[in-house]
């Protein structure tokens, strides 16, 4: 006998090429996600944990820790008063042999600022009548800093000695200092 004309050809098994295929369209899609969540996540190690949509940030500059104790509150409150919008921690204080009182103050950015008090030790500190308040110190080495004001006069501060330099007479004021606690 022969085979009808409307019998369907005989079947070829292709379950070995599907599966061929599912195995290569996998690893292309792995390989392609793979590589768009490197894309996406920038700086992020991969690995790490997180998810792809958490922003994971990492300190550009290690946190601030300050040198020291607090400047005088009436340094700090000036340094508000002039724009300074930081607290202020001291970084070297001293007293002199004239019982005048100097600390070089610094602020979270690592700027020097200088303050100053005459009258004795234990005076109280009052900006403009013995005090002075100056921005823009450098630092000329190891606790040693320097300052000009607003008249040309430039202070040198160290933790052994202060000499105020006057610019108009040329004169130069040296006292002997000791570090203060």
């Amino acid at each position: 006998m022969t085979p009808s004309a409307d019998l369907s050809p005989p079947r070829r098994h292709i379950f070995f090429p599907v599966v061929i295929a599912t195995v290569f369209l996998t690893i292309l899609g792995g390989t392609g996600g793979f590589l768009l969540s490197r894309y996406q996540s920038g700086n992020r190690q991969v690995g790490s944990g997180a998810l792809p949509s958490e922003t994971v940030t990492e300190p550009t500059k290690p946190p601030f820790e300050p040198p020291g104790p607090f400047c005088p509150e009436q340094t700090r409150a000036t340094a508000r008063k002039v724009g300074i919008n930081s607290d202020l921690w001291q970084v070297l204080k001293i007293y002199t042999d004239n019982d005048s009182t100097y600390w070089i103050c610094t602020d979270v950015n690592g700027l020097f600022y200088y303050q100053s008090k005459t009258g004795g030790i234990d005076a109280p500190l009052i900006e403009g009548k013995n005090g002075l308040f100056l921005q823009n110190v450098s630092r000329t080495g190891d606790d040693a800093y320097e300052v000009v004001d607003q008249k040309g006069n430039r202070f040198v501060i160290t933790s052994d000695e202060f000499e105020l330099h006057f610019e108009a007479s040329g004169k130069v004021q040296r006292n002997s200092a000791r570090t203060a606690g």
